[in-house]
């Protein structure tokens, strides 16, 4: 072979067909043609092989070619390999956590694109975070995973500093790491301020398991049974909270309740194993076996594991304090206009609404909503009040448009209209106010007021 570019593209090709192993051994048996620095300069061959080796997870192989053939990575192949790693059914932290310190994230691209996505069948542009941003996410998160805390902590506050705005929620993500590192580093009160920060802006079931184990280690076992539970009846897969129950269960040890206990770890490992009790899901810890052991009763059987979650959903319902919900403001309706808008992108819009009486409300409206592309400032508003509660404060809620959009809301009336001899095809019947539409109206719409007068468009 005498070209270099033939033999990029021959790897090329058996990777697009996701023959990955084809590839690296066409690569083994044709390298000699070529010296290790035409190699390692070669940003496609690089690219290809780097890409051949993170698919079939040859890890260590990874850094052998990068330190034999002394290749220094380009900075966009560097940030799409990375993102390959997440791909992957379970993610090698320790292999990220290397990888990423194989560049400096000050050279990384800072633009953040924006892509067209549909979401309930309307298309939307979406802004995606950049190049350097994502290599403070995986960075961060391989330093944790792999318990290197303070120097987690420290990276993640340089993230929250480095951006003027972080996508996906990376401000929460970050402020989230930066409390449990400090929770690893033995600051345990500092770190429940900071979790409870989170918890406010993210109401996630794991952030609320995370603060009722803060709050256990410092033996507040009242409150972490509290967060606890909510963790459990929140928004989330049972599986994944088979944590959560052995937490559960030791707090129901400490309450006495030897009997729920007993059965909240039996819950936690059967959720570990089959459906069929044939293959192992996930391995049981040899502590949580010795703690069932320990109450000297019967094993609950596998067969019995759907009549076990039952039972004791309906036990986690007594606590669930999401039956308090606010009502709305007696008032039925309030007529206002949009004020001012602090924020609209690709999570939804918010900003405030200054009322017909004076008064200003907040308001959000996410990016799936019908209304988000249609909210402007100046625009004409219905809505209601949700008073405040748990701190919150009041919120405006069920937003629509009315119309007209532009005139004098304070004043306008409406009531029945009727057709006119004059001039104006459509006048009120009442002498205090009078409604001309704008010339050149369609005339369908200037009979809108008269087909619908009290309607919302």
């Amino acid at each position: 072979m005498s070209a270099i570019y033939d033999f990029s593209q021959a790897i090329y090709k058996l990777n697009k067909d996701k023959k990955f192993s084809e590839a690296l051994k066409y690569f083994k048996e044709h390298k000699t043609q070529f010296t290790p620095e035409q190699i390692g300069a070669n940003k496609y061959i690089v690219y290809e092989v780097l890409t051949a080796l993170i698919e079939l997870s040859h890890f260590d192989i990874i850094f052998n070619f990068i330190d034999q053939y002394k290749v220094i990575l380009e900075p966009k192949n560097f940030s799409f390999l990375l993102k390959k790693f997440k791909d992957k059914p379970s993610i090698n932290w320790s292999v990220v956590n290397r990888f990423c310190d194989l560049v400096s994230p000050e050279i990384l691209d800072t633009e953040c694109k924006t892509i067209e996505v549909e979401r309930k069948g309307q298309k939307k542009q979406m802004e995606l975070a950049s190049n350097k941003e994502d290599w403070y996410s995986f960075k961060t998160k391989a330093l944790f995973e792999t318990k290197n805390y303070e120097e987690c902590f420290n990276l993640s506050k340089i993230a929250l500093n480095s951006f003027s705005s972080l996508h996906y929620s990376n401000e929460i993500w970050f402020a989230r790491k930066i409390a449990l590192c400090k929770k690893h580093l033995g600051k345990i009160d500092e770190a429940i301020s900071e979790l409870q920060i989170v918890l406010r802006k993210k109401k996630e079931w794991f952030i609320q398991k995370e603060l009722a184990e803060l709050f256990f280690e410092q033996k507040d076992y009242g409150k972490a049974f509290e967060l606890s539970l909510q963790a459990m009846n929140n928004f989330g897969d049972l599986d994944f909270k088979i944590d959560l129950l052995v937490l559960i269960g030791k707090l129901l040890e400490l309450k006495d309740e030897k009997d729920l206990a007993f059965k909240h770890y039996s819950l936690s490992k059967l959720l570990r194993l089959r459906e069929d009790g044939d293959k192992i899901k996930w391995n049981v810890p040899f502590d949580l076996q010795n703690k069932i052991t320990e109450f000297a009763k019967p094993e609950i059987q596998i067969d019995k594991l759907g009549d076990l979650k039952i039972e004791l959903k309906k036990y986690w319902k007594t606590f669930d304090t999401k039956i308090i919900v606010p009502s709305l403001d007696k008032k039925i309706s309030y007529n206002g206009k949009i004020d001012k808008i602090l924020h609209k992108n690709e999570k939804g819009i918010d900003g405030f609404i200054k009322s017909n009486e004076g008064k200003t409300v907040y308001f959000s409206i996410n990016s799936n909503d019908d209304l988000y592309e249609r909210i402007e400032i100046g625009k004409i508003v219905e809505f209601n009040i949700l008073p405040a509660v748990e701190g919150k404060k009041e919120k405006a809620v069920k937003i629509k448009l009315i119309y007209p959009y532009k005139s004098n809301f304070k004043s306008l009336i409406y009531e029945p209209l009727t057709h006119s001899n004059s001039a104006n095809p459509i006048e009120k019947s009442s002498k205090k106010c009078r409604w001309t539409p704008p010339e050149g109206t369609n005339r369908f719409f200037q009979f809108v007021p008269f087909l619908f007068p009290l309607k919302i468009l």
